[in-house]
Order: structure tokens, then C-alpha cells, then sequence
């Protein structure tokens, strides 16, 4: 798989719970998952949450989120990764990526943002000369997934990936959230100035993306719902129009979708970014809100 077709896969996960370190396999028999279920009044949706990148070494999957997937008819992701296939290009507009013609990113960052970034990715072996005709956001997107190929990881060992793939081969259908199209339009939608805001935070946030992936994945492992609700409140500081689009705003998108769920009689697995769940405007509240029951597993 290229580079920018991984990126596409999780491009509008990457600031949300991707940021994964590597952490202990094993799972305490006593600690919570970042899993919950919710009854409707024949079945049962699992909502899952997700890390979208790990290691290879690290892709155990919990004995709870396998259970859930054996019971589940179908699963209902993001985007269905399995419908992308071989097919590079996508069908995805390449004005979603690039500048108008005539623009430059050496130009539209300015002299002191583009030295700071032509400086790191070459530290990450990238030439910013590459990223010459593409949009702040996507370079700024680039850079982190080179940050954490540098580190090893890798999509193909993420909790989605992994669950494509025995979809795939037990011919459980996927249904969509979203198309990556959607997902790749909150960012190119941003205004240029906000992109450049955006590209900056990533490159002063830089030196600390693997200690705060230790926090993220910690969090995760064991279902600490309160650590993962801090995480999100300084998410929504650090970047609050961005954290609307990303989170926010796709829940409520989401809702509907999930509550439709609820009307069947077969069971499904419902798998997002872990932040998508936690918090006054996470899926999981929303859910309680609107009177169903929710429990964490």
C-alpha cells in the first residue's frame, strides 16, 4: 500500500486517538475496554473505540472486542476500508489535496513556517520540495504519518485494519460513516490561514507525540474513560474549530445512523476513534441522552 493511500484511511483520525505508543499486551482481566453496549429492544450494538495505528508487535486484540465481533452481524466503520481495494486513485478530487495553480506551500506558509518544516521532515527523511503543489493540511498530515513510520507504526496493525481484514474473510458486510472524501473535505474546507494554524501546532507539538500517545493508548487499554475525557477537553483547547469538525459535529452525523441500528434484530459493531465516544458530545452520552442503555464492558 503507498503512503498516500494510508494516509487516506485515516486521514481525519490522526489527530484523535492515532497516536499510538507501545504499551503492555496484556489485557487485566479487571479493567474496563473501551467498549460499551447498547440494547435496543431486539438486539445489541457494540460501540467500539478504536486506535488507529499500533505496532506490529502490539496488535493483540482484547478477548471482549473479538466476542463482540463474533456476535455482530455486520460492522459499521468510519469508512468501509474493504471497498477501497487496489484502485489508487480513489475517485477523490486532487482539489482536495493541492493549491490552485500558481500557488506554492513555500509561499502560502511563509519564509519562518516553511524553514521549520522543510527542516523536520527532512530530519524525517522527506524532501519538502515534494509537498510543493499540496495544501497546509495535507503536508502537515504527511509529516505525521512519516513521524510514526519512523517509530513503526504502521495502519495495517490498527484496530480497524485488523477488523477489515476478518471482515473480509468471514464476508461480514461493512457500512460506512462516511466517504474518504468527506473525511479528506474537513480539512481542505479549512481556510488557508487555519491550515497554516494547523500545520504550526503539529510542528510544535512535534517533540511531544510519543508521550502523549503513551497517555492515549494507556487510556485506551484499560477503558479509563475519565483520561480519555482529558484528553479531549485539551484536543477541543489546542484546536477548537478543527475538534468541532472532527468529533462534535460527525457524532451528531453519526447518531441517527446508530440509532437506526437499534430497530434490527441482528447484533453490529460499531468501531470509531475512541474520542467519538467519551464526553458530553460523545456517542455514547448522546446515546444515553436520547433514553438507551449504555454499558461499558
Amino acid at each position: 500500500m503507498t503512503g498516500a493511500r494510508r494516509l487516506r484511511r485515516y486521514a481525519a483520525a490522526l489527530l484523535l486517538v492515532c497516536l499510538a505508543h507501545p504499551a503492555p499486551r496484556a489485557w487485566a482481566d479487571e479493567a474496563h475496554h473501551t467498549l460499551w453496549a447498547v440494547k435496543g429492544a431486539h438486539n445489541t450494538v457494540y460501540l467500539l473505540g478504536s486506535v488507529h495505528v499500533l505496532k506490529p508487535g502490539d496488535r493483540e486484540l482484547p478477548a471482549e472486542d473479538l466476542r463482540a465481533y463474533g456476535k455482530a452481524a455486520a460492522l459499521v466503520m468510519e469508512i468501509d476500508l474493504n471497498s477501497l481495494g487496489a484502485d489508487r486513485s480513489l475517485g477523490i478530487d486532487p482539489k482536495l489535496e493541492t493549491l490552485p495553480a500558481g500557488q506554492t506551500l513555500a509561499e502560502v506558509l511563509g519564509p519562518s513556517i516553511y524553514e521549520r518544516f522543510s527542516a523536520h521532515v527532512h530530519t524525517l527523511g522527506l524532501d519538502a520540495a515534494a509537498f510543493g503543489s499540496f495544501q497546509p493540511w495535507f503536508a502537515a498530515m504527511a509529516m505525521q504519518q512519516a513521524e510514526l513510520a519512523q517509530q513503526g507504526f504502521d495502519a495495517g496493525s490498527g484496530v480497524d485494519e485488523q477488523f477489515a481484514e476478518r471482515a473480509a474473510g468471514d464476508h461480514k458486510p461493512i457500512i460506512a460513516l462516511e466517504t474518504v472524501g468527506q473525511q479528506l473535505g474537513f480539512f481542505a474546507h479549512l481556510s488557508i490561514e487555519e491550515q497554516r494554524r494547523f500545520l504550526l501546532y503539529m510542528l510544535d507539538d512535534a517533540d511531544d507525540t510519543l508521550d502523549s500517545a503513551d497517555a492515549v493508548v494507556a487510556a485506551w487499554r484499560s477503558g479509563d474513560v475519565a483520561q480519555l475525557e482529558r484528553l479531549l477537553r485539551e484536543s477541543s483547547e489546542q484546536y477548537p474549530e478543527l475538534f468541532r469538525m472532527l468529533t462534535t459535529d460527525r457524532n451528531r452525523r453519526w447518531l441517527p445512523t446508530v440509532t437506526g441500528l437499534l430497530a434490527a434484530r441482528q447484533d453490529y459493531l460499531v468501531i470509531v476513534g475512541a474520542l467519538h465516544l467519551v464526553g458530553q458530545d460523545g456517542l455514547v452520552n448522546l446515546l444515553r441522552q436520547a433514553g438507551y442503555q449504555v454499558e461499558q464492558r
